[in-house]
């Protein structure tokens, strides 16, 4: 059964607002984007994932689902941060995700378009995302998505665990 969606700001027709009850799904497609990307680490765990997505329904993100089908088959969620060199707050688009069966068939593109009318409405001076790593087969088509959607790539970034 289909969940009641609030359209994305976009008006695209598949693109939503996640809601309470999508927290499984949105956790399992992360999940499958963590392990496209050679993953997970051992920090990810289905609970916690699920948790975290419940919070951020709260807030700042957006799925597609298939209507035929009834399944979502994307995920855009988005963090707010704060940078003096942005001269304020941003958002980091943390994971971006579309089912390889509906790759290549706009749903990323609709789920970028409601991330940025929704940063655009809560003022955020910019989004940055982080690339896949070198290696990654499908880098250079990743790469050219964003590119073609206005994004430049500005070096790259680290990470450690405490």
């Amino acid at each position: 059964m289909a969940l009641k969606r609030k359209a994305c700001p976009t008006g695209a027709r598949l693109c939503a607002k996640g809601v309470p009850g999508d927290e499984n799904a949105i956790a399992e497609a992360v999940g499958k984007l963590l392990s496209e990307l050679g993953g997970p680490g051992p920090e990810f765990s289905l609970e916690g994932a699920k948790q975290a997505a419940l919070r951020l329904i709260q807030g700042f993100i957006f799925v597609t689902e298939e209507q035929a089908i009834g399944q979502i088959v994307g995920v855009a969620a988005t963090s707010a941060v704060q940078a003096v060199r942005a001269a304020g707050p941003y958002g980091v688009l943390q994971e971006l995700w579309i089912s390889r069966d509906f790759r290549s068939s706009d749903h990323g593109r609709h789920l970028l378009e409601a991330v940025h009318s929704e940063a655009k409405r809560r003022g955020r001076q910019m989004i940055e995302v982080a690339l896949p790593p070198e290696g990654y087969p499908a880098l250079q088509r990743v790469r050219r998505f964003y590119e073609e959607r206005g994004y430049r790539v500005g070096g790259l970034r680290a990470r450690k665990r405490p």
